[in-house]
């Protein structure tokens, strides 16, 4: 994930481009700002937190493309007024511990020294996902329950679950949970790169938000549900930029996405806040996830900037799709080590993460949950 701008870096690319052996990519900086780069220039933007699309295959111009089409026939996706189902949520939030959190990432993040989209174990810890998801069984025997891979054209695999609605369903009104599973860290070459807040603290996250789910037998899900685990995020939101693009092409209806990256850090001595992505982000969608923060959480919560192409979420607004990402901290606050070898486990704070992981459980119930017909 990339949150932070850097104008001057930005411009210095202008004048001085560096020279490197690798092929060059069509880089997206923003909507009016694409260049071929090198390697060594791409690595520099993430160096500098600085967000990008990588745009080469024509993927990013497409969502810009569907995006236009859906704006000619607005569908204005409107929410609750408030929460109401408190509930089965709060009875499904009270089986989220941290040390249960915190033995599932310490698997994932030391199981894998990287999972950088073309290494082998970046493709090992796509098969991880996909088999952690895969062996969960939902306790409600009238949920139907599937696992898939999405494949890329690079070692990485992006990962799918999807539940099916049991009854009463807007056909492909589907509500998405997401956040991205490969790590970088250009100093190490990518052979290290832990990436356990980014995005190990997102992945790790959405599976327990889904395992929670799966083993609630009350949870009566009327819209489809989604988790999706990204591939190749960090490397210009290619995997999620594919996904969105297929979704798009065959005019599936998203009722709203949730993007989960970066959720287990905020400076030590810092107020923890969930802070709301006020760019790139459906405002409505945003209005709503506020009052599950202010109604299932003893955190509060905060606006802020993120940027150009920061996470995936900005591929599902691209399109046209209502799009939202609760991040970890507000500006200043959040992970100084992401895309180095100190993004550890040392760093993360794990109420922090169960916080997280409440707010997507409130999410997905309060949006699909089967409300009883008044007698």
């Amino acid at each position: 994930m990339k949150v932070f701008g850097a104008f001057a870096f930005i411009a210095a690319l202008v004048v001085a481009q560096t020279i490197d052996n690798g092929e060059k990519r069509l880089i997206a900086l923003s909507d009016d700002d694409q260049r071929w780069l090198t390697k060594s220039e791409i690595d520099d933007l993430i160096e500098n937190n600085i967000g990008f699309a990588d745009a080469t295959n024509g993927d990013w111009d497409s969502l810009q493309t569907f995006g236009f089409e859906r704006a000619q026939r607005p569908e204005n996706k409107t929410y609750p007024a408030g929460p109401v189902h408190e509930t089965l949520v709060r009875a499904i939030q009270a089986n989220v511990t941290t040390s249960a959190l915190e033995k599932t990432l310490t698997e994932f993040v030391t199981k894998f020294a990287t999972r950088h989209k073309l290494s082998a174990e970046g493709k090992a810890s796509s098969t991880w996902l996909f088999d952690q998801a895969s062996a969960l069984k939902p306790v409600n025997p009238n949920i139907k329950y599937t696992v898939r891979r999405f494949e890329h054209n690079w070692t990485q695999a992006s990962v799918i679950a999807r539940i099916e609605p049991i009854s009463g369903q807007t056909a492909n009104d589907t509500v998405v949970l997401s956040g991205h599973q490969d790590s970088i860290n250009r100093s190490t070459n990518h052979t290290y790169a832990p990436g356990a807040d980014d995005d190990g603290s997102g992945s790790i996250s959405i599976l327990h938000t889904l395992t929670h789910l799966l083993n609630s037998n009350e949870w009566n899900p009327t819209r489809p549900v989604e988790v999706h685990w990204y591939a190749a995020e960090e490397t210009g939101l290619q995997g999620s930029s594919e996904i969105v693009k297929s979704y798009a092409a065959q005019q599936t209806d998203i009722y709203a996405q949730v993007q989960q990256d970066m959720i287990g850090y905020y400076k030590p001595g810092s107020t923890p806040v969930v802070a709301f992505a006020s760019d790139f982000s459906y405002i409505p969608l945003v209005d709503f996830l506020k009052k599950l923060v202010t109604k299932y959480l003893t955190i509060g919560y905060v606006d802020r900037t993120i940027g150009y192409a920061s996470s995936d979420h900005a591929s599902w607004f691209r399109a046209g799709y209502p799009s939202s990402f609760p991040f970890e901290a507000a500006r200043g606050n959040s992970n100084p080590y992401i895309h180095t070898s100190n993004d550890t486990l040392a760093n993360i704070n794990w109420v922090h993460v169960a916080d997280f992981t409440k707010f997507s459980i409130a999410y997905v119930v309060e949006l699909t949950q089967q409300t009883k017909a008044a007698c």
